[in-house]
């Protein structure tokens, strides 16, 4: 089994590139649900969020995501002390599920933002990043509707920056077409990874 980590920023079309993969058959790893459901789950990660962050951030007994991610995103500094937090115990899930699903899947996908930010290039066999034009990744964030432009460029703003990602990445892959020459293009990659045709 073959893994490979798939990051990108905001509206670069990460997800839909990871959904194309689930189609050709790869089993995909959703980081940021993995760390929504540790949240939610860890005794031990809630405290150590309300001993950094406050109990503002707490919502019947429960951690308020939406305010977690008004306080993470708000510096560069509490971003990184999210992650310290979180990021380890995400990367235990995921060698837990890599040892489950190894013999019966040829692609194992991380899907996530912070692939590099986080170390977790370490721990795979790939790392691809799906890259858009500045334009591209403001339009479609600004579609989606789920932030306003001051969130999309405050968030854009504290990822890294994408040239340091290709840099980074074992292979780039470029969205600024359509949906299905993004389709076609994580077809071709599935096959050129798992050495199917």
């Amino acid at each position: 089994m073959v893994t490979v980590g798939v990051t990108g920023g905001l509206g670069t079309g990460k997800s839909k590139a990871c959904q194309f993969l689930k189609e050709k058959g790869a089993y995909i790893f959703d980081a940021d649900e993995v760390a929504k459901n540790i949240l939610h789950s860890s005794p031990d990660v809630k405290d150590k969020i309300l001993e950094s962050f406050g109990s503002g951030i707490v919502k019947d007994g429960k951690v308020d995501t939406q305010k977690l991610a008004k306080v993470a995103f708000s510096s560069e500094e509490n971003q990184t002390i999210l992650n310290d937090i979180v990021h380890p115990v995400v990367i235990e899930e995921f060698e837990k599920k890599c040892n489950e699903v190894k013999d019966k899947k040829d692609l194992f996908v991380v899907d996530a933002p912070l692939i590099f930010e986080s170390g977790f290039d370490s721990h795979l066999d790939h790392t691809v990043v799906i890259y858009t034009t500045y334009k591209h990744r403001l339009e479609r964030s600004l579609r989606r509707g789920k932030f306003s432009r001051d969130e999309i460029l405050r968030r854009i703003e504290l990822q890294m920056p994408e040239e340091e990602k290709r840099e980074l990445a074992s292979y780039v892959i470029e969205n600024n077409g359509s949906i299905e020459e993004l389709k076609k293009r994580m077809f071709e990659f599935y096959d050129e990874l798992t050495g199917s045709s």
